[in-house]
């Protein structure tokens, strides 16, 4: 940009000095319907120069009304807060409907006359995410932030949290997740999302702290959480195993609830582990347990 200001300086000052030297400040004549208008070359590069100053700041007021969010402004770029809430309803439709893009595009569109441009993008960014597209994703994003306010801070760390976890980015979604947790501990989506990313990075035990206070909070049916608990549990007898330690199994089972310890899955799953692990007694006494 300044390589170009700095050719346009040495163009413009180049027409006034070459007259200017040459002794002869030349001449501009115009002929228009029969009347003859003549002037100085110097004159004629001046009043350019002053009508494409006065094309700039016509452009500047243009540009400064229509981007206004006054009615002027929303009716000379037809947009309008209706409009918006309009497209804002009609791009939820397209979600149920599965049109994951055509649903981001009219979220995006809402954002240009809405009375909050943060919520028309965040609702495009999940749009987004949902389709796999995560590099639209996260310059929708980028946009929410711009003007995020206080109450809607929640609302973007956990859209940018899903982005984070579909994406892989596990190192940057665990301390997200972490952040949340602390901020929000009984929020049932944060829980939903956290066990969502222990999963996927396989630490079960993670998941297993996370149980209580999901049963606590109902972020599943019941059937949902003793399904995921049993994953959880078995998934984690079954990394146990195959620790350098043999005892480490066995001390992380005993200081398990009573109610874990009288499942009679986890004992099975315990017993066939601790075989193959060489611990025969252990087993044989988990086996016992289970008989009796």
């Amino acid at each position: 940009m300044i390589k170009i200001l700095i050719i346009f300086l040495v163009l413009v000052g180049g027409f006034f000095l070459g007259p200017l030297l040459q002794f002869n400040q030349g001449s501009a004549v115009f002929i228009i319907a029969n009347y003859k208008i003549s002037m100085s070359f110097n004159s004629f590069v001046i009043l350019e120069l002053l009508a494409i100053l006065c094309l700039y700041l016509f452009a500047k007021i243009l540009k400064k009304i229509f981007n206004s969010k006054t009615m002027l402004g929303n009716w000379l770029r037809f947009n309008s807060p209706r409009k918006s809430v309009k497209r804002i309803e009609q791009a939820q439709i397209l979600l149920l409907e599965g049109d994951y893009q055509q649903a981001a595009k009219l979220f995006m569109k809402s954002a240009k006359g809405a009375t909050n441009t943060t919520l028309s993008y965040l609702l495009a960014a999940q749009a987004q995410i949902d389709n796999d597209q995560f590099i639209s994703a996260n310059q929708l994003l980028e946009q929410a932030a711009k003007n995020c306010q206080p109450r809607e801070k929640f609302a973007f760390k956990l859209v940018q949290l899903r982005l984070q976890i579909k994406n892989k980015e596990y190192d940057t979604a665990k301390t997200s997740v972490e952040s949340l947790l602390n901020e929000k501990p009984r929020n049932a989506e944060v829980l939903r999302l956290a066990d969502e990313l222990y999963y996927q990075i396989g630490d079960y035990q993670a998941v297993i702290e996370l149980l209580p206070i999901m049963y606590k909070v109902k972020a599943y049916s019941e059937s949902q959480l003793e399904q995921l608990s049993q994953t959880a549990y078995i998934g984690r007898i079954k990394q146990l195993s195959t620790d350098s330690d043999p005892l480490a199994l066995i001390k992380w089972w005993k200081s398990q609830p009573r109610a874990i310890l009288n499942n009679i899955s986890y004992q099975k799953a315990m017993a066939n582990y601790l075989k193959q692990l060489g611990q025969i007694a252990e087993a044989e006494k988990i086996l016992t347990s289970i008989r009796t």
